[in-house]
């Protein structure tokens, strides 16, 4: 049978057939797509090119900073104002077509506490910035903002040097002094030029058995002194004492004095001044005094090229030899408990302006109000080992001693004047006169009563300035019929740290000195003996290059060396 459809069903059909085949349909997608992908890649591109621009800006930017800052902070800089630092900046970026105001400097010039020459300079500058978008503003985003910052610090570290060189008269020896001079004057000028005498300071610490205090230094310092009170003998004797001999040119320094770098400034104990041995009965030469004024002092803080080679060249050998003592006090004068004798010295024009607020702070010191970069060093050199350490027996360090002198009785001959009041002897021979030292067939013994009223009580001080030790006790005692005085007087001079005791001390010494390493050694075991070189060694101990064992000219060849290692650059940036 054959059905037939009428038109109405056919248009339906169609239609329907029509919206089926355009739903199944897959052509005109792609295009559709792609418009999507254009416009997002529009997007994604339009927003690199402002991040681009803007990261363009912000380098361009911080590359203006860095460069002025890096040129503000230079301490050869002209600018030396926080306002003319400021002003420095900002022309650089001015130039570079930014806006100067937009750029924020603070600028922090360093000095060391009281002192008038720059040690560091820092520059922090901060830029805010803004960059108008291109293509992000069709996301809303109208702008991008950044900010730079830098900061630029140059320092130059100050160098703190002591030279503790031996002075002992070995050092006369085979043109030892003479090869010492031409090495350590060489070491100055290469140390100042290469670093600027405005930040170097050289001291330098003569040696032998003791190291001698100027009266500049002297006038400076607490001595242990005590003023002491006591009832005139025989109604003539003194009525008071100083127990410190204000003549003496050296500390005497205790065990416990090595253990640490600072030096007890503020309660100095002195070395009495006298001449060991003796076999002349007239007064020993200023040179012969253990403690006298006559060996080179100490030179401290100094930068003058020309003072310090013409003290050099003053520099004469004779002594004993004390390293203990040498290292003690090249460490103590660069600890900064010694920073007021040096201020004190500025403030009375002793020393140049350049040396206020030196010794300064110890660079690993973070609880330093002036925390400043320093560096310190210890030259120690040496031909030879330590050797005696000699001071006078409490008993004859001061007080009244026995002897009494009258010019009544002298009448012109001095021998004739002397009286030595015996504690052994009756009133009435209380006195024994020597009379001429080669004989004692002028011998007298007089009278307590026979005390003459000029007669003059001498203290230690002067006894043992006018006649050595031994002489003394012979002079005064050996015949005085009193063998307990002459014993005793004899016997006067004691050993306080000679030989090992010494190696001992210098050792404690150096210990401290390193620790932390804040203070650098150098040592230069110059024609010493092995065990002297060994001591030189361990006392620098980790740093096994810094010690030099040399012969004849070549502790020129040390000292240059020493000097290179000290003048290496020390920027900071």
């Amino acid at each position: 049978m054959r059905t037939t459809v009428n038109g109405s069903h056919r248009v339906v059909r169609d239609a329907w057939l029509e919206a089926k085949a355009y739903r199944d349909s897959e052509s005109g997608s792609l295009t559709i797509f792609s418009i999507f992908l254009f416009v997002l890649i529009l997007f994604i591109t339009g927003m690199a090119v402002d991040i681009m621009r803007y990261e363009s800006e912000r380098a361009s930017i911080q590359n203006t900073i860095d460069t002025a800052i890096i040129a503000a902070s230079s301490l050869s800089q002209t600018a030396t104002t926080d306002a003319e630092i400021e002003a420095l900046v900002k022309d650089y970026v001015s130039k570079a077509g930014y806006d100067p105001d937009m750029v924020d400097v603070t600028p922090v010039i360093e000095f060391p506490t009281g002192g008038s020459v720059a040690v560091g300079r820092s520059v922090s500058a901060n830029v805010d910035f803004r960059l108008d978008t291109i293509f992000m503003n069709m996301m809303g985003i109208d702008h991008l903002e950044g900010r730079t910052r830098g900061t630029a610090r140059e320092g130059q570290q100050l160098i703190e040097i002591a030279l503790v060189l031996d002075m002992s008269g070995s050092m006369g020896d085979n043109g030892k002094m003479d090869n010492l001079k031409v090495a350590a004057k060489d070491f100055v000028t290469t140390v100042l030029t290469a670093s600027g005498p405005d930040r170097v300071s050289i001291s330098i610490v003569p040696y032998n058995q003791q190291v001698y205090m100027d009266d500049d230094l002297m006038a400076r310092l607490a001595f242990d002194d005590v003023t002491v009170t006591t009832a005139p003998a025989y109604g003539l004797g003194m009525t008071s004492y100083q127990t410190n001999d204000a003549t003496s040119r050296c500390a005497r320094f205790s065990d416990a004095d090595f253990a640490t770098r600072r030096l007890a400034v503020g309660n100095v104990d002195t070395t009495a001044v006298f001449k060991s041995g003796g076999n002349s009965n007239t007064k020993p030469a200023e040179s012969a005094y253990w403690c006298g004024n006559a060996r080179p002092k100490m030179f401290l803080y100094q930068n003058d090229e020309t003072q310090l080679h013409n003290f050099i060249d003053s520099l004469s050998a004779g002594g004993y030899t004390a390293i203990d003592y040498g290292m003690n006090w090249g460490v103590g004068v660069l600890d900064p408990s010694f920073q007021p004798i040096i201020t004190s010295m500025v403030d009375s024009g002793l020393l140049v302006e350049t040396m206020r607020g030196h010794p300064v702070a110890y660079e690993n010191d973070v609880s330093a109000a002036d925390d400043k970069d320093v560096r310190k060093y210890v030259v120690l050199m040496t031909d030879g080992q330590n050797t005696e350490h000699f001071d006078l027996a409490e008993p004859f360090k001061s007080g009244p001693s026995p002897v009494w002198y009258s010019e009544t009785l002298a009448n012109g001959t001095k021998a004739d004047g002397f009286l030595v009041a015996r504690s052994n002897g009756p009133a009435s021979s209380r006195f024994y006169r020597p009379r001429a030292t080669w004989t004692t067939n002028d011998d007298q013994f007089l009278a307590e009563s026979a005390l003459p009223a000029d007669a003059e009580q001498w203290d230690y001080h002067k006894l043992y300035r006018e006649y050595a030790v031994r002489d003394v006790a012979r002079m005064f005692f050996q015949n005085s019929g009193d063998n307990a005085a002459y014993n005793a007087h004899w016997n006067a001079v004691i050993d306080v740290g000679s030989y090992g005791a010494a190696d001992t001390r210098v050792r404690s010494i150096c210990s401290a000195a390193a620790a932390n390493e804040e203070i650098e050694i150098f040592t230069v075991a110059f024609e010493a003996p092995t065990n002297a070189a060994n001591l030189l060694r361990d006392c620098v101990s980790p740093k096994t290059g810094n010690f030099f064992d040399v012969n004849g000219r070549q502790i020129s060849d040390a000292f240059g060396a020493i000097a290179a290692q000290i003048s290496q650059l020390r920027l900071t940036q």
